[in-house]
């Protein structure tokens, strides 16, 4: 994963982040509030070699002391040193308890002794903190003299006793709350990797180039209203969702100018992409171009495409194969340039009826009548019928509807139009979201002329026309 990768899942997962960071510095600020206060007091000692007058002798002692000090800041959490102070204080801890509470440092390069000891009572603190100092200096005394007569060579004095503390040094709520920031970070941005890497629906055009090498041809985004007024060519034609089916159109035109697709296939991996509203309104903007296409109902078994249009459905593919109708008399006019071919009657059969020689004439008898010729067909997971009419196309339009499908349903979807020979013109990448990392923008400042009265009358003139010619002549079989 590159960089680009991480701040796509960081956008994607941002609120997740956030609660995670939130929780987890809550947290911190609790037990930090519920955490019993500790002091810290603090006392130094200095420890010196008796030597010579000459130099060479201050210079030996001055290193054995270095030498010995960092021994003597172990022995200040023995029991030798500490239980004397507790007999002393009438302390009722033992000298293992006392020791934990106790820390003795010597200073880089120094000969001084750094005594703190930690106490729930600042008082308490500073006391045994000076307790164990004086102790010390006994201590040493006993443990360096050689001769019981004769004084110690070394002697450690106490240059600063400890005073009561102010403010606790435990818990730190700067210190505790800066952790917690920095782990709940951390936490937050594992969790939306994880997240990243469990959920494996297409949620934009990022997630299609981990899926396959093939070219997405268009973007369209999402419309809540789609459901009710999919035709957006029609009800709103310079909506931005309008300019992407445009936009669509265009690439799809310049995919290959040399060998140029004219009868095409439009499905999807899983139901619910949006294919049959893509295909109509992809219809719809070739036709604006001055080219006559005929659109086909290819789906046998759901067919939605005709209520979409507002068309009749009483006769349409399955009477023209079967012979039980003529291809004129079933072909619904829809808008200058644009016919319509419904499925007819759904038949027990429809993969054997899309996949016969029947079909292939139809279709290249279409091919000599249109520019274009596009099909809705079904899923390619659903059945098989997209990926035999594959075989007989130019190729096939794949939409991939975000949030909808997985990356391995459509990985399978494409494997299928692979085994079959058939060929993939594009992918188009439908239910964008508005925002987020994975948002449609139309980048041309959402062109939206004021056509309100003339909208109107166009789509006026569009029922009225479904009204008069969703009346065809059907020839009786």
């Amino acid at each position: 994963m590159e960089l680009s990768d991480y701040l796509r899942i960081v956008r994607r997962s941002w609120r997740l982040v956030v609660a995670v960071l939130l929780t987890t510095i809550a947290l911190a600020a609790l037990l930090t509030a519920l955490a019993p206060r500790e002091y810290r007091a603090e006392a130094e000692l200095f420890v010196s070699t008796a030597g010579g007058d000459g130099v060479s002798d201050l210079v030996q002692g001055g290193s054995f002391t270095q030498r010995q000090v960092a021994t003597y800041a172990d022995i200040m959490t023995t029991p030798v040193v500490l239980d004397p102070v507790i007999d002393d204080l009438g302390l009722g801890n033992s000298a293992g308890e006392l020791a934990r509470r106790v820390t003795a440092t010597v200073p880089p390069s120094t000969v001084l002794i750094d005594v703190a000891v930690v106490n729930g009572d600042p008082a308490a603190a500073a006391e045994i903190a000076n307790a164990i100092a004086v102790q010390f200096t006994e201590t040493v005394q006993e443990l360096e003299r050689v001769d019981p007569e004769a004084d110690s060579a070394v002697k450690a004095t106490v240059v600063q006793f400890a005073t009561s503390p102010q403010e606790p040094s435990s818990p730190d709520p700067i210190r505790n709350l800066a952790l917690a920031t920095v782990l709940g970070l951390l936490l937050g941005l594992g969790l939306a990797v994880l997240r990243d890497l469990l959920d494996t629906r297409v949620r934009g055009e990022a997630d299609l180039a981990r899926v396959t090498d093939e070219p997405t041809i268009g973007a369209i985004a999402f419309d809540r209203d789609a459901p009710a007024h999919p035709l957006v060519i029609e009800i709103d034609p310079h909506s931005p969702r309008a300019e992407a089916f445009r936009a669509l159109r265009t690439n799809l035109m310049y995919l290959d100018p040399d060998d140029q697709p004219t009868v095409m296939l439009v499905t999807s991996s899983v139901p619910g992409e949006g294919k049959s509203t893509t295909a109509a309104n992809l219809a719809l903007t070739i036709a604006e171009t001055g080219s006559t296409i005929c659109l086909i109902e290819g789906d046998l078994r759901r067919p939605r495409l005709l209520d979409y249009m507002g068309l009749e459905n009483a006769a349409g593919v399955t009477d023209v194969i079967v012979g039980r109708a003529e291809l004129e008399d079933v072909l619904q006019p829809y808008v200058e340039g644009l016919q319509v071919l419904g499925c007819g009657p759904v038949p027990p059969n429809p993969s054997e009826l899309l996949g016969s020689a029947a079909m292939e004439r139809l279709l290249a008898r279409l091919k000599e009548q249109f520019d274009f010729v596009l099909i809705d067909a079904p899923p390619l997971l659903a059945v098989t019928d997209a990926a035999i009419l594959s075989t007989l196309t130019d190729g096939a339009i794949v939409v991939v509807g975000a949030d909808v499908v997985r990356r391995h349903e459509l990985e399978r979807a494409l494997g299928t139009l692979e085994r079959v020979g058939g060929k993939v013109l594009g992918l188009v990448a439908n239910r964008l979201p508005k925002q987020g990392p994975d948002a449609y923008r139309y980048s041309y400042g959402d062109y939206r002329p004021d056509t309100q009265l003339e909208g109107r009358g166009r789509r006026e003139r569009s029922r009225r026309s479904r009204r008069k010619t969703s009346q065809v002549p059907v020839a009786q079989g």
